[in-house]
């Protein structure tokens, strides 16, 4: 019998000992449960309370709760990483194994904080339920459709997009991969200055040269320090690009090598450094100024044109040593 992954759905009982797809099996074959099912002829009622009993018995539930939370999330990042498609499947089964673990699992808000695009709105509200105040982490990469022909926000993504908006004073990473004719939809629903954001990744899995600005975040996000932007341009003199420790770009034209240059200027503690195979319809002059990066560590410069990307290097600083290609 599967585990249910709907609201209140999880609590133990008659899922204490199930599976789903073969992932979650508490027992051993042949246990001394086993044994005295067989002997008895009991019936399934009375089946299911011995192995709840036998259940209840094993050492790994006298552990303190704060203590069986930390093996509980230490599995889940283990098992999933920083992909936790299934991540819910997965930790609604674990809450059917005893009522200790339910309520562990239950109320801990830290194991409720990932949002996934691939999960049902139901789930994802619970998700935000249970998570509390937590910061949330928040993947939003729908399955493009295959016929190419969908041309507006489908309302699987837009409903789930609609769910996390009233709660943007909480995100702590967004990792959006969109066609190229969602991204204008999905940047103005995500609305301006989320206060508490880390982390930013937009990829338009479509557009090579992106010349087109947004105004992403309304130009702010005061807690960013990791920009990723693939095929996704951004105004090059908004706030967004300010205090970064890592800056990834790619597939952008930008309008020229100085707009870059100057934006980069307002992140002096700027550590991690890609731009790859992007264009820049003007090159800086050699008067243009240069930057000073004194805490670059990492940088991988990637022009379409060799001159382009000698150029480039020619303006930057690292530690007073000018970055020579």
């Amino acid at each position: 019998m599967d585990q249910t992954d709907t609201l209140d759905q999880d609590s133990p009982g008659s899922h204490a000992i199930t599976t789903v797809n073969s992932e979650l099996d508490i027992l051993e074959p042949e246990t001394s449960i086993d044994i005295q099912v067989k002997s008895l002829g009991v019936g399934r009622s009375n089946e299911l309370n011995l192995r709840i009993k036998q259940n209840a018995e094993l050492p790994v539930h006298s552990l303190p709760p704060e203590l069986l939370l930390q093996v509980i999330c230490l599995h889940m990042i283990t098992e999933f990483g920083s992909l936790p498609k299934g991540y819910y499947r997965r930790l609604i089964s674990l809450s059917g194994v005893c009522a200790h673990w339910y309520n562990v699992i239950r109320h801990s808000p830290p194991l409720w904080t990932w949002i996934h695009a691939s999960d049902r709105s139901e789930v994802i509200e619970m998700a935000l339920q249970r998570s509390s105040s937590h910061p949330l982490d928040i993947i939003l990469r729908p399955p493009v459709p295959s016929d190419g022909l969908l041309w507006t926000v489908p309302a699987s993504l837009q409903s789930i997009v609609n769910a996390i908006i009233p709660h943007s004073n909480r995100w702590r990473s967004l990792d959006i991969a969109v066609p190229s004719q969602w991204v204008a939809a999905v940047i103005a629903d995500l609305g301006e200055s989320p206060p508490t954001l880390e982390k930013l990744s937009f990829v338009d899995v479509d557009t090579i040269y992106c010349s087109q600005e947004y105004g992403l975040l309304g130009g702010k996000a005061p807690g960013l320090k990791s920009l990723k932007l693939n095929g996704v341009s951004v105004r090059w003199d908004s706030e967004i690009l300010h205090d970064l420790a890592i800056l990834d770009l790619s597939w952008i034209e930008f309008p020229s090598t100085e707009a870059i240059l100057h934006a980069l200027s307002h992140s002096p503690h700027l550590e991690n450094l890609v731009v790859y195979r992007c264009s820049t319809l003007y090159l800086a002059t050699p008067s243009s100024p240069s930057i000073h990066l004194p805490k670059l560590l990492r940088f991988e410069i990637d022009f379409d044109s060799p001159a382009a990307t000698e150029n480039f290097l020619q303006h930057i600083e690292r530690g007073g040593r000018i970055i020579f290609g």
